[in-house]
């Protein structure tokens, strides 16, 4: 649907959708020290490198109504100013949160941030070094490196999520007993996801059909976390489209391929917003949820 068709629908029904959109990713860089092989965002580039710009992009993104910002990438914690840009970002009230391999975590860095991050999102994919080495998550260290870092996050009140991409190489796994022994407050286990234009040539051998990740879903889907939640479980089809995204420069893009068409977010406004991504797929997917 172009932007021409989406604002021809009635106002009420566009403002009832769009209002419904509170949270947002910002791919606010596109270097990463690590390779994963089912990376979809491998060819986005740019990095915001400058406070001011980051202060512009925060700003339109807070005044277009939204209460949760999700710093991504790459790995954010390439970025010499992402501790900056998070301050800016609770600076306008919003829910601060970022997703990391969890590689570049220390304990002083979580001291210093912990006024300004709510919630930190770790990738983690399995029990096994060496299964997360053939992934390209890591050099065979990755997981003893997050069992290593956990118990700093756990003490500075920041809340943990754990992220795990579920591919042909880990479909297979039990990860129960180390989710529980992470302790996180909120688990999302994604079916892995071809992006047209981002991992055509390494995400081929990783793909898994419905029925693999139904069978890790039935492995997993009995675990209650210690903060009372359930594991949450997104498809494939159920992600794309499903994310409100932003890109390094401040533009709004979609997922469903790359290049994709986007738009400066000082031209955006909250009733366009359902042109670049599927509000319904965002709430069924628990796109809001208590943060």
């Amino acid at each position: 649907m172009s932007i021409e068709t989406h604002l021809k629908q009635p106002v009420q029904n566009r403002r009832e959708k769009t209002e419904a959109v509170l949270s947002v990713n910002w791919h606010f860089i596109s270097r990463c020290n690590y390779h994963c092989r089912f990376c979809c965002t491998k060819n986005l580039k740019g990095e915001c490198t400058s406070l001011q710009e980051g202060e512009k992009i925060l700003s339109c993104i807070a005044g277009l109504g939204i209460k949760k910002i999700n710093f991504v990438g790459g790995e954010p914690l390439c970025s010499p100013i992402w501790g900056e840009l998070v301050k800016v970002a609770k600076k306008h009230h919003l829910v601060t949160s970022v997703t990391t391999n969890g590689s570049l975590l220390t304990a002083e860095k979580l001291t210093v941030l912990a006024p300004y991050l709510d919630w930190i999102g770790i990738s983690l994919d399995s029990p096994d070094n060496t299964t997360e080495a053939e992934l390209g998550r890591g050099h065979g260290d990755h997981v003893t490196r997050i069992r290593r870092i956990v118990p700093f996050i756990h003490k500075t009140g920041i809340r943990l999520k754990v992220n795990t991409t579920v591919t042909s190489r880990n479909c297979h796994e039990n990860m129960r007993d180390l989710i529980m022994e992470l302790n996180p407050q909120r688990w999302k286990i994604f079916q892995v996801i071809h992006v047209p234009g981002q991992n055509d040539t390494t995400v081929t051998d990783l793909m898994i059909t419905v029925s693999e990740f139904d069978a890790f879903l039935k492995r997993h889907s009995s675990l209650i976390l210690n903060s009372g939640s359930s594991p949450v479980f997104e498809t494939a089809e159920e992600m794309i489209d499903s994310y409100l995204m932003v890109s390094p420069d401040g533009n709004l893009f979609s997922n469903t391929h790359y290049p994709s068409r986007s738009i400066p977010l000082e031209l955006v406004t909250r009733d366009i917003l359902g042109d670049f991504m599927n509000i319904e797929r965002y709430l069924q997917r628990g796109g809001i949820y208590d943060w």
